[in-house]
């Protein structure tokens, strides 16, 4: 099928308005296209070979209730017939795609239109390089512009001029345009100079810290690095690590942040192109796990989008990436091996995301996890000092579990993690795969099994009371031998006593409805539930108490005993341990008087 060929047709004032007022997200960054463009010139200049000094000067006059921007460079200037081709031509870069990427900062030709943000004229005066006469561009909105041989050009060089909107006045003035000035060309080579009327500052001083450490990696530069951190971020790093890739030709620092984030919180890295800001919120340059860092970043190779605020997803950005990804965990590896105390105030601050992130980061997990602390029933300590001493990791999962095991299980050296805490478990259970290192879980109820049996004449007999005096609690009664001597008993529970226990409690504080809702429950839990109290026959109350006459003392100390095991262990009390206890004191207390007048 054959037709007619037609053209598109295109609204060139509404181009202008779509790339001026929508490419953009803030409209400061015309101060970046027009130092951009002043950046290129002079490149362009220095690339034919000419020897001059770089300068790039910005001006802010105040006419009336008027205030224009006077933007001016020394670089290579333009032709009246390179300003048809270039300045008048959307898409249109004055440099090859491949020679753009290469050596300048801009290679879409749509950058000056972000000036028609801020002002409703652009005029250019302009002197090439290469001669001819100078020439005056003046642009519009709509898409409109005339041109003309003017005498107000730079000898050499480009000058370009805006008069402020009244909606964005504000940008034109000193102290906001020395803030965009220096935020876009701190680290440029080129010396930028503002001034307006009698005040005249340099803006960039070309000495800066963390680019000269990015480039060497001098750690004499650390402490210098620091300390820009400090006044330029206000950021009390906890350290910083300089980072540099063959790919892409990125080279930077990065910060180490002094306060808790969240795994899968992003950070907002500053980064440049070719020594101009690209902008303090790029975010896919980083490898998704650096949560905890904060980056400056100069790129020399990688594709910037239209816009300029992030990059191509090309191979190039992924080869980047991944050395980035190698280096950062380069610097991890180096704390493990040589700076134990800068690992512990990193895993101590950031604590729950890096466990995060060892979950599901296998190499994350390798490098981290021997590093990671747990309380265990000997002490807090590193999973690699857990293992230098216990060839299986034994756990409990439930912190009243702990709790009842910990005191005997630490008297016999026996190591248990306390597993309770965000991630430990899953933490702890791929150790066994990824390292072929046996996990066991543990409970109260098993650990006492492994406590040695007591074979005694007249034992049986105690029992029988001692069962007795606790018939109404639901309890039995063995007597073991265990260390430490100093504990009389030890009290465990299963999990579904400890969970009847929660539900008792609740009944004690509901309607009468809700009550009857829970006991069905409840009862269900009672037919399940086991309660042991181990009696030490170590311990000298104990075996006094074994060799008592009065079945009534027996009797009372029995369920003494019961309700300090039950406290030792931070178990709730029902109102039933609260009965025992308060007439058990109150005997003791009658006991203690009547002792008291027999003496007297």
């Amino acid at each position: 099928m054959q037709g007619m060929v037609h053209s598109f047709k295109i609204d060139l004032k509404g181009i202008i308005d779509l790339l001026s007022n929508h490419l953009y997200s803030d409209p400061s960054v015309f101060v970046r296209e027009l130092l951009q463009n002043a950046v290129d010139a002079i490149t362009a200049r220095k690339n034919n070979g000419e020897r001059f000094e770089p300068n790039i000067r910005v001006e802010v006059v105040q006419d009336g209730e008027t205030r224009r921007l006077i933007f001016e460079d020394n670089g290579i200037g333009l032709t009246e017939n390179e300003i048809h081709e270039f300045l008048a031509t959307i898409g249109r870069s004055s440099k090859r795609i491949s020679e753009a990427r290469e050596s300048y900062l801009g290679q879409f030709g749509i950058g000056l239109l972000s000036c028609f943000m801020v002002s409703s004229e652009i005029r250019v005066y302009t002197q090439s390089s290469k001669g001819g006469p100078a020439a005056c561009w003046i642009a519009q909105p709509d898409g409109t512009y005339e041109i003309a041989t003017t005498t107000e050009a730079p000898e050499v060089g480009t000058r370009v001029i805006l008069e402020a909107r009244e909606d964005f006045d504000y940008l034109f003035e000193f102290e906001n345009l020395q803030e965009d000035l220096f935020g876009y060309g701190e680290i440029l080579p080129y010396p930028i100079q503002l001034s307006s009327g009698e005040e005249q500052i340099q803006v960039n001083s070309g000495n800066i810290p963390w680019t000269i450490y990015a480039e060497t990696g001098d750690p004499a530069l650390k402490e210098q690095v620091l300390a820009y951190a400090r006044e330029r971020l206000n950021l009390d790093a906890l350290d910083c690590f300089p980072l540099k890739t063959s790919a892409g030709g990125v080279s930077g620092v990065a910060f180490v942040l002094p306060y808790s984030t969240q795994a899968n919180s992003r950070q907002w890295h500053r980064v440049y192109l070719k020594n101009m800001l690209l902008g303090s919120q790029i975010e896919n340059l980083l490898p998704e796990w650096a949560f905890f860092v904060r980056c400056f970043l100069n790129v020399q190779g990688l594709h910037p989008t239209a816009s300029r605020e992030s990059f191509y997803e090309d191979e190039l950005l992924t080869e980047a990436r991944a050395e980035l990804n190698s280096q950062m965990q380069a610097w991890l590896r180096h704390l493990t091996q040589h700076d134990h105390e800068g690992l512990r105030k990193l895993l101590q601050l950031h604590y729950l995301p890096m466990r995060a992130l060892s979950v599901d980061n296998d190499e994350f997990y390798k490098l981290l996890v021997h590093s990671f602390s747990f309380e265990t029933s000997t002490g807090r300590m590193t999973l690699a000092e857990y293992l230098q001493h216990n060839p299986v990791i034994r756990y409990v999962t439930n912190l009243d579990q702990f709790r009842q095991i910990a005191q005997v299980a630490s008297a016999y050296g026996h190591s248990v993690i306390n597993a309770v805490y965000t991630y430990d478990v899953p933490i702890l259970r791929k150790y066994t795969a990824m390292f072929d290192v046996a996990t066991e879980e543990i409970d109260a109820t098993t650990y006492a099994h492994t406590l040695e049996e007591v074979q005694s004449e007249g034992l049986q007999n105690f029992l029988l009371l001692a069962q007795d005096a606790l018939k109404d609690l639901e309890c039995q009664i063995t007597v073991k031998k265990f260390i430490p001597d100093s504990l009389p008993a030890l009290f465990i529970v299963s999990e579904v006593h400890q969970e009847l226990g929660d539900v008792e409690q609740a009944q004690e504080v509901s309607d009468d409805l809700w009550s009857d809702v829970l006991e069905d429950y409840a009862s269900e839990l009672r037919s399940q539930r086991v309660a042991h109290l181990h009696l030490n026959f170590n311990n000298a109350l104990v075996q006094s108490m074994l060799h008592a006459e009065n079945p009534k003392v027996v009797r009372r100390l029995v369920q003494m005993l019961y309700v300090q095991a039950h406290l030792l262990g931070h178990h709730p009390l029902r109102q039933e341990e609260l009965t025992l206890l308060t007439e058990g004191l109150q005997e003791m207390m009658f006991w203690g008087l009547r002792a008291d007048r027999m003496l007297n």
